[in-house]
């Protein structure tokens, strides 16, 4: 079975992980600051589906997934399996650091495993790569500003 882990920059945040976890679990307002993921449907509980939007690049796509953890202010993850197990497995998870009172770290990952993972990676994998990247930036600047309260 083929295993890839696609990683995003880490990003310090100058807001406490509270905050930036309110605006990483307020799924509603997603299409206002995050570029990656423009929208999402789910609730904040174990097992939840999770219907989301997302851009790769030109392509918008719909993707759906089940809720695997909550650790707050800490983890956020989620996971799709794709076909059979075999075929193409994914599992996300968003991590939030605290660094101190008001500042904190964000990084996000998805590690991918299945067949499908080499054209998979071929093909989006750089377009996910920068998707969780501007998504980083974009939670940075969220939880920073007023509008992250």
């Amino acid at each position: 079975m083929f295993r890839h882990t696609v990683s995003s920059n880490t990003g310090e945040i100058d807001a406490p992980a509270e905050r930036a976890w309110q605006v990483l679990t307020d799924f509603e307002r997603y299409g206002e600051w995050n570029p990656f993921t423009t929208r999402v449907d789910t609730r904040l509980e174990i097992g939840a589906s999770v219907h989301m939007r997302v851009r790769l690049g030109p392509l918008r796509v719909s993707q759906a997934a089940r809720i695997s953890a909550i650790e707050p202010p800490r983890l956020l993850a989620w996971g799709v399996t794709m076909g059979p197990r075999w075929l193409l497995l994914a599992h996300r998870e968003q991590r939030i650091e605290e660094l101190g009172d008001s500042r904190c770290r964000y990084v996000t990952t998805d590690a991918l495993a299945g067949l499908l993972v080499p054209l998979l990676v071929l093909l989006v994998g750089g377009f996910i790569r920068r998707g969780f990247d501007a998504m980083g930036a974009a939670l940075k600047a969220r939880a920073e500003s007023s509008a992250g309260r």
